[in-house]
């Protein structure tokens, strides 16, 4: 109960500091909002009976908490290499060149946390994979692209589509589905969540 009440009090801290940094225009304000919205819905999946994140951290040995972050880590680190690199489908043009290469890799397991738990809190009503999905990724596409289509800290370079919506490409929009479904993949892999997509 301890570690749940001090979740929510550092969600709403981070939150509320992600915020006061966005309305004042720090590009920063992406790295507190990571770990408050992973909290958020970390708690709300809790309130709702799933097994989450933070329960499995608490549970496991520290070796499989290292084993799920390093292998989140690999996957933000293949999204930005084949993404940003090699696609060059975005860049971040407030961040400094070290900041981008170091602190965002390092924050990418959490925002990918996030995903799962908004994916786990919505299932927990709809019960099945394909709308828990969509519902995950207007969730993601609500607190994510529509800030930044006003803050502008990262920049998409999506030279084939031009087709829009609310100001963001429908690549990008389509896109989400592999930020939902990819850790879940590998949650199913570290933690053995067999049932998760079913």
């Amino acid at each position: 109960m301890r570690i749940r009440t001090f979740s929510w009090i550092l969600s709403v801290l981070a939150l509320l500091l992600a915020i006061f940094l966005y309305v004042f225009r720090n590009p920063y304000w992406y790295y507190p909002a990571v770990i408050g919205v992973w909290f958020f819905f970390d708690n709300l999946s809790h309130l709702r009976g799933q097994k989450t994140t933070l329960d499995f951290l608490l549970k496991s040995k520290p070796r499989r908490g290292l084993y799920l972050y390093f292998s989140l880590f690999l996957l933000g680190f293949f999204i930005e290499i084949i993404g940003r690199i090699f696609l060059n489908l975005w860049y971040y043009p407030r961040l400094p060149p070290f900041v981008v290469n170091t602190l965002t890799f390092l924050f990418y397991p959490f925002i990918l946390m996030s995903f799962r738990e908004t994916y786990v809190f919505t299932q927990s009503f709809f019960g099945h994979p394909l709308p828990s999905v969509i519902m995950s990724m207007l969730f993601g596409i609500l607190i994510w692209e529509i800030p930044n289509v006003y803050s502008q800290d990262w920049v998409y370079t999506i030279l084939y589509s031009s087709l829009e919506a609310f100001h963001i490409n429908v690549i990008v929009i389509f896109g989400w589905s592999i930020l939902i479904l990819a850790p879940l993949y590998i949650y199913k892999i570290v933690i053995k969540e067999k049932h998760i997509l079913d």
